[in-house]
């Protein structure tokens, strides 16, 4: 039988000592049943919905909690059979008014990005297949985004990731360059609209921030921090060697996460290296991810965030590793909203099995 979220408590039960020693210490893991109590009359619906009613009358959740980060999501797969969930259905083909919606955008600013978009103080950087361009309306002092050489924001290769990478590395140089005091960069893809793409045309986005660094990756140093002190550990290592222990390794340097943001997160860490040095290690990597969510997977929208050590070489960030994640954002033409009041106020809510992507990936 394949492994399931459901199985979890077991297998961090049956791990080694040392690794179920650390499993415990960064995640806790409740299960609970949800139970109701469905009118007759109801029978058929829930029936066809949900493929059995005693499916539905009696639910196992599991709730995932990483004690340090408070990073946490509870998983119950029926819900990605709700009517109107806006799930990703996998299916094999565009529905046709995905394709005319990307057809009908071409012609957009992006598509003639040296006469309809700003550059930056220092100019443009073009690389073999992006080109950067200011952000007209900014997210922080320094914000760019560096726009693909195809309209389709789902023509994806390997040389576009790689090549969208030296780009927005290259931009942050010569960002930090004329402005040291800037030195966190933050690379961020926002693939379609329902990911907060607003033009279609592919393109990813970067800052670079002064003094701290966005609020959630100081959030994280300040959680793997607090856990050497108080372990004498090292967080990120603990939590890779947990995620492989748990069968959760899809490749070198990538896992998927058991404290998911949203559906599908996949997480690469690459410690050891500079920004520079990462992104290239991250490449593939972060390719072969995209490759198998776009393709077998059926995703269309989606996220990634690239982020790491400052540009200035801080030794307060030292052991701080090149951080990227991928996220799912369910199908783009569905009216409903991945994310509620639970995932902005409380914790994600999740219907992919971490276990299921992993074997995917894999």
């Amino acid at each position: 039988m394949p492994l399931s979220i459901a199985d979890l408590p077991d297998l961090i039960a049956g791990l080694p000592a040392r690794e179920r020693t650390l499993a415990e210490l960064l995640f806790q893991v409740e299960v609970s049943e949800g139970v109701i109590d469905p009118p007759v009359e109801m029978e058929p619906w829930i029936e066809r919905t949900f493929g059995s009613v005693e499916r539905a009358r009696r639910q196992r959740i599991i709730r995932v909690m990483n004690r340090w980060t408070y990073e946490g999501a509870t998983f119950n797969p029926l819900r990605a059979q709700r009517p109107g969930a806006g799930t990703t259905t996998g299916a094999a083909t565009d529905p046709p008014e995905l394709r005319e919606r990307i057809a009908r955008a071409q012609g957009d600013d992006f598509c003639q990005p040296e006469t309809r978009t700003p550059a930056d103080t220092f100019g443009r950087v073009r690389g073999a297949h992006t080109i950067t361009a200011a952000n007209v309306a900014k997210a922080d002092g320094w914000h760019s985004v560096t726009i693909f050489d195809r309209h389709d924001p789902l023509a994806l290769d390997e040389a576009l990731v790689g090549d969208t990478f030296a780009v927005a590395l290259e931009w942050a140089r010569r960002a930090h360059e004329q402005d040291p005091a800037a030195r966190h960069l933050f690379l961020l893809w926002n693939c379609l609209w329902k990911a907060g793409a607003s033009l279609i045309h592919g393109h990813t986005q970067m800052t670079l921030s002064h003094g701290m660094a966005h609020a959630r990756v100081e959030q994280l140093r300040a959680a793997a921090s607090r856990y050497s002190a108080e372990t004498g550990g090292d967080y990120f290592s603990d939590l890779a060697a947990t995620l492989e222990a748990l069968d959760l390794r899809i490749a070198a340097d990538a896992y998927v996460s058991l404290t998911p943001i949203k559906e599908r997160e996949t997480l690469l860490l690459a410690p050891g290296a500079s920004i520079e040095e990462a992104a290239d290690r991250l490449t593939a990597p972060l390719w072969a991810i995209l490759r198998t969510a776009t393709g077998s997977l059926g995703v269309r929208a989606f996220n990634v965030a690239l982020y790491g050590p400052p540009l200035d070489g801080d030794l307060a960030w030292e052991g701080f590793p090149v951080v990227a994640r991928f996220v799912d954002r369910g199908a783009p033409l569905a009216q409903t909203s991945d994310i509620a009041a639970l995932e902005l106020f409380g914790s994600s809510v999740i219907s992919s099995d971490p276990f299921a992507l992993a074997a995917s990936l894999r």
